[in-house]
């Protein structure tokens, strides 16, 4: 069964002990980090407890995932169910999977935790039809998602505000819902009777939570600005973030750069090309600015380097960071460049 994050935050408030397997996949790393970890302490009661909780790197599983079925099939010696976590799991293990769950008599829950699946992987397909395996996508918000939150957590609380407040709103918000309640909380105590935000109130209530946001690194290293691109890359890594999901924003970012370039050499204006990303009115300009600086040939290759990138950063034996910082760094060396001649 398909499940929406929402649906899956539910149902681990009760987990239907039916259900054998849940499947988080999709770009946003850390939601399904959240999630994993409610459903398993709804399930085991502690993700601290050895006997109850055990994780495992798809790295370190055979072909045949001989180590899955026997933790799977394992019994907890304190008693109840177990909780078995896959990191990393791909479509090896599908094969497995569907010999073992149909016909298992194990209790416990395996939960697998990949980015590397998408809706049409082949252990995606399969699991959809089944009442007793949870496939639940992440995906990491855009500023649409966002502002469209900001707007509804407003609308709740009485508060109103027009299209460039909540604009500059949403830039200071980030995707992690819980952090923006905070915010919107401490908005609303900042007004007092005051119902109408304006973009001033925002500013000095707000926290800018998204002030190391993806966006800005994927600005700064398509605009050139080589510092700033560094110096917030390493903010993103101590705040947590993982330098795959930084690097998928960049590919991101890049095509849409692509996408508007093929418009514009079929005719369109540069502000045509651009309307449907329905960027954000401080943004606009840097982003015509990057349309300006790179061609079809060097974004193919900046896409390329990217690409190659991600797939260093899950399969190489060097630090993810290191990798993906250096990529960072080529790439707005270059756009520095770029910047000097068109911008």
């Amino acid at each position: 069964m398909n499940f929406k994050p929402a649906q899956f935050e539910s149902f681990c408030k009760s987990p239907d002990p039916a259900v054998k397997c849940v499947v988080l996949f999709g770009n946003n790393e850390g939601e399904m980090s959240v999630l994993q970890k409610k459903c398993a302490e709804a399930v085991c009661g502690s993700t601290d407890d050895a006997f109850c909780y055990s994780v495992l790197q798809m790295d370190d599983v055979s072909k045949d995932g001989g180590e899955v079925y026997a933790e799977f099939h394992a019994q907890s010696l304190m008693g109840g169910r177990r909780v078995i976590v896959v990191q990393g799991a791909d479509n090896s293990l599908t094969q497995m999977l569907k010999t073992m769950l149909p016909e298992t008599p194990s209790e416990n829950l395996l939960i697998l935790n990949s980015s590397t699946y998408n809706t049409k992987s082949a252990l995606i397909t399969w699991a959809k039809e089944r009442r007793d395996i949870l496939t639940v996508g992440c995906y990491e918000d855009r500023d649409a998602d966002i502002m469209q939150e900001a707007a509804t957590m407003l609308r709740a609380k009485g508060l109103a505000a027009d299209n460039a407040t909540l604009q500059v709103l949403s830039a200071r918000l980030s995707p992690d819902k819980r952090i923006n309640q905070s915010e919107i909380d401490k908005l609303e105590m900042y007004l007092g009777e005051r119902k109408t935000v304006t973009i001033d109130d925002v500013k000095q209530a707000v926290c800018d939570t998204a002030g190391a946001n993806t966006d800005d690194l994927c600005y700064y290293i398509a605009g050139g600005e080589v510092k700033k691109a560094l110096d917030i890359y390493e903010r993103l890594l101590k705040e947590g973030t993982e330098p795959a999901t930084l690097v998928r924003s960049a590919e991101y970012h890049f095509a849409k750069l692509l996408e508007c370039t093929a418009k514009t050499a079929d005719g369109q204006t540069a502000k045509q090309a651009t309307a449907p990303l329905k960027l954000m009115f401080y943004r606009e300009p840097a982003f015509l600015q990057q349309l300006r600086m790179w061609n079809k040939e060097q974004l193919l290759s900046a896409l390329s380097m990217l690409y190659e990138c991600e797939r260093d950063c899950k399969t190489n034996n060097m630090p993810a960071d290191e990798i993906a910082g250096y990529t960072f760094l080529r790439l707005a060396k270059f756009g520095a460049k770029l910047r000097q001649t068109y911008g």
